[in-house]
This record gives C-alpha cells, sequence and structure tokens, in this order.
C-alpha cells in the first residue's frame, strides 16, 4: 500500500488515503515520487464533483520500467508536467511524459518550477520569441509563473515592466527583472505601461490574471504587439471584437501548454533548456517551502494565501 492525497465531495479539505499501484504496463515508468508541486491549475476538480487527486506535476525515482520503454531505468530521477493526479506517493506515468532531473537541481525545487518553467518556455521561446531589446508586460508578475517569466525575459535581454498588486509585490516583481512595475488596477493598465514606454506601449503582454485585465492588455500593446492571455485567476475574458485589433494590427493569443508539450521530443528540449538555466543560475525559484504529504491541507492554504511568495512543494 502506498498513500495518495485525495479531495471528496463534501470534505473539508484534502485527506492522505491508502491505494495500491501495481506494476508498469507496456510503455510505462513506475516513478517514487519524492517531491509534488502545488499549483491552482492541479487543484481544480473534474467536471462533476467526483473525488479527485490534486496536483499536476512531481520528481522522483524509477522503480520498474514496462515493456518498451526505451532510455530509462531504475534508479533513474525523473520529472513530469501537466498530468493530473500527482499528489501520491507512487504512480505509472507514461514513459514519453517524463524527462530528466539533473544532479544539480534537488527534487522539491524541479518538481515546484516544472510546470511554470516549461509554461514560460514556450511563452518567451516558442509562441512568441522575446528578442533583446523588446519591451514585455507582465500581469502578476510577483506571481509564481510572473517571477520566472520576468526573470526568463530579463536573461534573453528584454525590458520588462510588471503589473502587480500592491507596493510590496512591486518589489518582488523589482527583483525579478522588472524595469518598471505598475500598480494602479486595471483601469489605469494603459496609461501607466504607456507612461513606461515613452506612449509606444509594449511588443507583447503577457497576462496571467484573465478577465478585464486581459481586454486592457491589447490597449497596452504598439503597433503590431502581441497579447498573449494564459490565466484566468480573474476569471474568463469577456469577448473582444475583432476590429479592436485591425487598428495596429495587433495579435491575440490564448495558448494553453498541454499543446506546447504533447510531443516528447518537445517536452524534453524544453525541460533540459529550462535545468539548464536554473542550474546556472540565471532563473532563480528561491528556497522551497516544503510540506510532508499528510499537511497537504496546509500547502493548500498556504498556496492560496495571496500574501505568500515562496514556491511550495509536498514531499514524500
Amino acid at each position: 500500500m502506498t498513500a495518495v492525497v485525495r479531495v471528496r465531495p463534501g470534505s473539508a479539505g484534502p485527506v492522505v488515503e491508502e491505494e495500491v499501484v501495481g506494476p508498469p504496463g507496456p510503455g510505462k515508468v513506475r516513478l517514487r515520487q519524492t517531491a509534488m508541486g502545488l499549483d491552482r491549475c492541479g487543484l481544480a476538480p473534474p467536471d462533476g464533483g467526483a473525488a479527485f487527486v490534486p496536483g499536476v506535476a512531481a520528481v522522483g525515482e524509477a522503480e520498474a520500467v514496462g515493456a518498451g520503454v526505451k532510455g530509462i531505468r531504475p534508479g533513474d530521477r525523473l520529472a513530469y508536467a501537466d498530468l493530473p493526479g500527482a499528489w501520491r506517493e507512487r504512480r505509472n506515468v507514461p514513459a514519453g511524459r517524463l524527462v530528466p532531473v539533473p544532479d544539480d537541481i534537488d527534487d522539491a525545487t524541479a518538481a515546484a518550477v516544472i510546470r511554470r518553467g516549461l509554461a514560460v518556455h514556450y511563452l518567451l521561446r516558442r509562441l512568441r520569441r522575446v528578442q533583446p531589446g523588446e519591451t514585455v508586460l507582465a500581469t502578476a508578475a510577483a506571481g509564481g509563473v510572473g517571477r520566472l517569466l520576468c526573470q526568463w525575459a530579463a536573461a534573453v535581454g528584454a525590458e520588462v515592466t510588471g503589473a502587480v498588486g500592491s507596493g510590496e509585490k512591486a518589489g518582488i516583481a523589482r527583483a525579478n527583472g522588472c524595469v518598471h512595475t505598475v500598480s494602479g488596477g486595471a483601469e489605469d493598465l494603459a496609461t501607466e505601461v504607456r507612461a513606461s514606454t515613452g506612449g509606444r506601449g509594449v511588443d507583447v503582454a503577457y497576462d496571467a490574471a484573465g478577465g478585464d485585465v486581459f481586454a486592457r492588455c491589447l490597449d497596452c500593446l504598439a503597433p503590431m504587439g502581441v497579447a498573449i492571455g494564459f490565466g484566468d485567476v480573474a476569471g474568463p475574458p469577456p469577448p473582444l471584437p475583432l476590429e479592436r485589433l485591425e487598428a495596429h494590427s495587433l495579435i491575440l493569443a490564448r495558448p494553453t501548454l498541454a499543446a506546447w508539450i504533447a510531443d516528447p521530443g518537445d517536452l524534453l528540449a524544453a525541460s533540459e533548456e529550462l535545468f539548464e538555466l536554473v542550474g546556472a543560475g540565471r532563473l532563480r525559484p528561491g528556497p522551497v517551502h516544503r510540506f510532508p504529504l499528510g499537511e497537504a491541507g496546509k500547502a493548500v492554504d498556504a498556496l492560496l494565501d495571496r500574501r505568500n511568495t515562496e514556491y511550495l512543494a509536498l514531499t514524500a
């Protein structure tokens, strides 16, 4: 028997139960998971309100390898992201979803950053490859994705403006690569961003907030600018008429991580670049606050606390 965290309908929070995990089937690897990432998207219940296992990312050691799996041996340190049901001690995982973890990155750090880092990779390096000297807006710049996005954009030579909700978070954004910060709210976003760019606007706006903030990002763009919305903490964005794009030849995108890491080769290449930058110190997630698996409820409370500025991980 092995531990698993579940959220059941009507329960006060996650509870630790036991399950049996058998040998891996063809094409799968049984992972003894040592660290699991905490991410808001991993807390979303399935349609219908059934019991579910939270979490979408984890790191661990290969215990057994199923038939047909190549390039993975028992003892290898591996990670995965964007695979629901992660909060458990053991799991059989499709081999194509696993990537190696370098020796210079500890399990909790890898688990805490892999999903966020892979998201930032496709946003900055594939969907719209940001170039040195370009201007970038990042909303929720002090958040888990926002901090990595600002660091990575600054590392490639972009000038980053971070939109935040308070003076304290403005300091966090500046410490993570933002040259400018704005905190006036959605209604003042465009005015403040244009002031920070000499009236021109930004080349790319990355919006993690959603809601009306995403619509306001269009007003922050320079001609031929790109607005990319990838989050919905403030709710889904409102309907936007295409006519708003025409006047300045703007581009709008609402991508998802799953599409950009569906190919195992793309996933491996992205993870290698991510872990290389973390290992070299060019991306700095900072200390990771660890919670044992049995304290999953406390971990969720910390994740949902808007004052929290740490990356979090469960450990087993």
